[in-house]
């Protein structure tokens, strides 16, 4: 069995409002068959034919807002991480966080159990030479990633369809003059599915959703939108779901709720699609939940 883990920066189950909601407005025709032509919200969550939403509680019991360092920590390793330093923080992981993900993280435990684990995003030229010099801005992910072993997929990787962008189509990086293909989000989720059934284990994080809610632009979250869904569509189209799960989660909410450019506390969607979903599903209450979860879905085979 496999599994493709789709993260998706800031993307909270908001409110049954299309005038705040912009998932009830947006087309996303891949999302809409998934869920029998609803979309999942903060009222209303769903089980249908294909896939299954479990709403997931991103607050872990401490005040505040959710924050991106601390939620992906949380994740990552299934250490409840703001009530262990007693707030949430974020964007980026301080020193202990950093402690969190690099003595266990679930890429360590599936690598230590041979099991092959691959991140898929690609990273530019500038963020090796920034890292030679300890000057690199990483994400949580990013730091799980190195304390696993696992490599850093780079600008040959992603000529070669074998990564995949954050920003997916690859126009950011022809914009800064990178030799790099122009592929549609589509071709880049089919990329993400070959790197799938090549692995055991695959990572994929974006985060334009985060962006797109903090930025507070109607337009650019529509686009942001369709890119997630015409990148799933791929992934889907190119997959075998009789024995891959794909995941999808986030870390907080943010793009749901078009009233504020701030994190929110509304629960995180965990979409469950394919492969062993009803055996996951019952396990996954709070973000700490997901990384046991997956590493016992994977032990097991």
């Amino acid at each position: 069995m496999r599994v493709l883990l789709l993260f998706f920066d800031g993307w909270g189950l908001g409110a049954n409002d299309p005038a705040t909601n912009p998932f009830l407005t947006a087309p996303m025709p891949t999302l809409r068959a998934l869920c029998d032509g609803a979309m999942p919200t903060r009222e209303s969550t769903l089980r249908s034919a294909r896939a299954m939403v479990v709403p997931t509680d991103a607050t872990l019991g401490v005040a505040g807002l959710p924050q991106s360092a601390t939620g992906q920590t949380t994740l990552l390793t299934g250490i409840n991480a703001p009530r262990a330093l007693g707030a949430h923080v974020g964007p980026y992981p301080n020193d202990s966080l950093r402690a969190l993900l690099t003595r266990d993280n679930l890429l360590m435990r599936l690598t230590a159990s041979g099991h092959r684990v691959a991140f898929a995003n690609a990273y530019p030229p500038i963020f090796f030479e920034r890292l030679a010099r300890d000057k690199a801005r990483r994400s949580a992910t990013s730091y799980a990633v190195q304390a696993a072993g696992v490599r850093y997929r780079d600008i040959d990787d992603l000529r070669a369809g074998n990564a995949v962008s954050a920003f997916v189509t690859n126009h950011i990086w022809r914009e800064h003059g990178a030799d790099v293909p122009l592929i549609t989000a589509r071709q880049a989720g089919a990329n993400l599915a070959r790197l799938a059934a090549e692995n055991d284990f695959t990572l994929f994080e974006y985060f334009l959703t985060d962006a797109a809610g903090h930025k507070a632009n109607a337009a650019f979250t529509t686009r942001v939108l369709a890119e997630v869904d015409e990148l799933l569509g791929g992934v889907l189209e190119a997959s075998d779901l009789n024995d891959t799960l794909i995941v999808i989660t986030s870390d907080h909410g943010n793009i749901e709720d078009t009233t504020t450019r701030a994190h929110t506390r509304n629960p995180v969607p965990t979409m469950l699609i394919g492969a062993a979903r009803e055996h996951l599903a019952p396990r996954v209450h709070t973000l700490a939940d997901l990384a046991p979860a997956l590493t016992d879905v994977l032990l097991r085979g």
